[in-house]
């Protein structure tokens, strides 16, 4: 499916691009830098923001260490387990997020990352589902996704090809047709050299019945723009409130003042874009006077003659006869005075 909506906003093809501003768990585990973010989000006017939920002990085991990423100087003994009970927002505290997101007139939207997260974002109302890249082969949570028949965002980082035709094909068989594939490349923050941005062009080619989309975990907005070129028509990006805050995504995302900069290149690019027909601007017809040319005459030339082509130039500007008919002037009879260097019409030969 080329062109879907989610809360009336439609996303696909010709439609603008859809921008997500990522929170993940740069709320800290704290409600109110929550919806300070909410805040910043609304402001920036991007068209959703998109948390993280989980149960952390449904999540993960207790044993499993951090990623590299994750890791800074003061909490090396902190488990993976630990960073994240840390940053765990309770059914309440969702519940708040969803309202306040009502309230401000931005879309809500959600990773789960468990059984029971599905089940509390379904109780939320969520209009659609976001399915991380860890998670992209996890097929059981991705058919009880399924069963909610809603539009799927798929991240594909850390996959093969093959590997994301399998998901897409699983998701498909499920009966989902709202499905949008990002390419993403799961690094905080993502190097340059490893985002692979060609990539959009194989899965429009793969994929060429769905929306492509993109999930920027690079610094900058320079891979978002040139995504935006490529044709996607999704992007989200994390930001945060500063990118000095402890926790494992600050330094990957944008702060908020990068975060308007962001939607607002975009939205340039998508003007700069334009459609796929090629014809002259407003303003290019009235320069066009100017900056194209007319047959004219390079001397004066008297009643009677027959033109020749020393006889006659090219020169600025526009609206008399066009140079594409310079050579049909050759031999014509000049049927008036002609002074020199001025338009030639057809009205002055015969």
């Amino acid at each position: 499916m080329k062109e879907f909506e989610i809360n009336d906003i439609k996303i696909g093809l010709n439609c603008p691009i859809f921008l997500i501003a990522e929170v993940g768990i740069n709320h800290n585990g704290q409600l109110a830098i929550a919806k300070k973010l909410i805040d910043k989000a609304s402001e920036a006017k991007v068209d959703a923001i998109k948390f993280q939920t989980y149960k952390t002990e449904k999540l993960i085991l207790k044993s499993t260490p951090k990623a590299k990423y994750q890791k800074t100087k003061n909490d090396n003994e902190e488990s993976q387990y630990q960073m994240l009970k840390k940053y765990e927002l309770t059914k309440e505290d969702f519940k708040t997020i969803k309202e306040y997101c009502d309230k401000k007139k931005i879309l809500f939207l959600s990773t789960p990352f468990d059984e029971s997260s599905v089940d509390l974002l379904e109780e939320l109302g969520i209009l659609a589902y976001k399915v991380g890249s860890g998670d992209m082969n996890n097929f059981p949570l991705i058919k009880l996704i399924c069963t909610k028949n809603k539009p799927i965002l798929l991240s594909t980082g850390m996959a093969n090809l093959n590997e994301v035709k399998d998901s897409v094909k699983f998701i498909k068989e499920n009966g989902i047709t709202k499905l949008v594939i990002f390419q993403c490349t799961t690094r905080y923050p993502a190097k340059s050299e490893e985002l692979n941005l060609n990539v959009i062009d194989t899965y429009k080619k793969e994929f060429s019945d769905n929306i492509i989309g993109f999930s920027d975990h690079s610094e900058g907005i320079e891979a978002s723009i040139a995504a935006a070129a490529k044709g996607v028509k999704v992007i989200e990006k994390h930001f945060t409130l500063s990118k000095n805050m402890v926790g494992p995504d600050h330094k990957a995302s944008l702060n908020t003042e990068d975060l308007i900069e962001w939607v607002e290149k975009i939205r340039d690019i998508e003007l700069a874009l334009g459609t796929f027909d090629k014809f002259p601007s407003k303003s290019e017809i009235e320069i066009a006077k100017i900056a194209r040319k007319s047959v004219v005459s390079l001397k004066l030339i008297k009643k009677g003659v027959i033109l020749k082509e020393e006889d006659i130039s090219v020169k600025r500007p526009a609206g008399g006869i066009s140079p594409i008919e310079f050579d049909k002037l050759i031999g014509k009879k000049v049927n008036k005075d002609i002074p020199k260097d001025s338009i030639i019409y057809w009205e002055d030969v015969e």
